[in-house]
């Protein structure tokens, strides 16, 4: 497969990956995206009209009739960079890897949770590697998460009464403050097998978290109607 070349700078990337998807989890598209295809992520794409820049991966998970379109270079699915079965890294990590590379400092995996908890684990983690200084999202259905590293703050939006968990991935988390949530945080630490983050709530449209220190795992779940 022919692979080509992309010279436009992004600010953002949008990775459709192969785990449970949900259509509304998609934002808005903006021109300065760069979308990307994860193997069967792009039969996600593809429903939705949304063409990528780059397809990736080993394609174990793509249909006979996209394989193809694939190996006859079809123009309307951009780069794509093939890779072994046999591999050190998911789909989802080449992913993120390419569009750090290109100085992406924001990325969503779309469709990164749900189904096995492995890969879901093993994406939410990606957003703590050492080389990448940005900010790394996890979407599923209803859901999502991302890594926050302190010093640094992360915007929750969504709506009132959505649920925030923080869960620390260092043995402690300090300087945690919150607002927008129900339960007040002002400076506390946060400790690794502690469940005091749990189960916070928006108050508003729009909350943060702010971390001084550490490594936190903040999960946003959309409340369900009628609850």
């Amino acid at each position: 497969m022919k692979a080509s070349s992309c010279n436009r700078r992004f600010t953002r990337a949008l990775v459709f990956c192969n785990g449970e998807f949900s259509p509304e989890s998609v934002p808005e598209l903006e021109a300065d995206d760069l979308i990307i295809c994860a193997d069967g992520g792009l039969e996600h794409a593809l429903a939705l009209g949304i063409k990528p820049h780059v397809v990736l991966g080993d394609f174990d998970s793509l249909t006979g009739d996209l394989r193809r379109r694939l190996e006859e270079g079809d123009p309307g699915l951009g780069a794509v960079y093939q890779y072994p079965v046999e591999k050190d890294k998911t789909d989802g990590q080449i992913a993120v890897e390419y569009a750090a590379g290109r100085g992406v400092r924001e990325i969503w995996l779309l469709g990164g949770l749900g189904g096995r908890l492995d890969h879901a684990l093993g994406n939410v983690f990606l957003g703590a590697v050492a080389s990448f200084d940005g900010v790394l999202k996890v979407l599923g259905r209803g859901e999502s998460a991302a890594i926050l590293k302190g010093p640094g703050r992360l915007e929750v939006a969504g709506g009132v009464g959505d649920r925030v968990s923080l869960l620390p991935i260092t043995e402690s988390c300090t300087g945690v403050a919150v607002n927008g949530l129900y339960y007040p945080l002002k400076g506390e630490t946060l400790y690794r097998g502690d469940t005091r983050g749990l189960s916070n709530e928006l108050v508003s449209c729009t909350g943060w978290v702010e971390l001084a220190a550490g490594l936190l795992i903040v999960i946003h779940t959309k409340r369900k109607e009628g609850q």
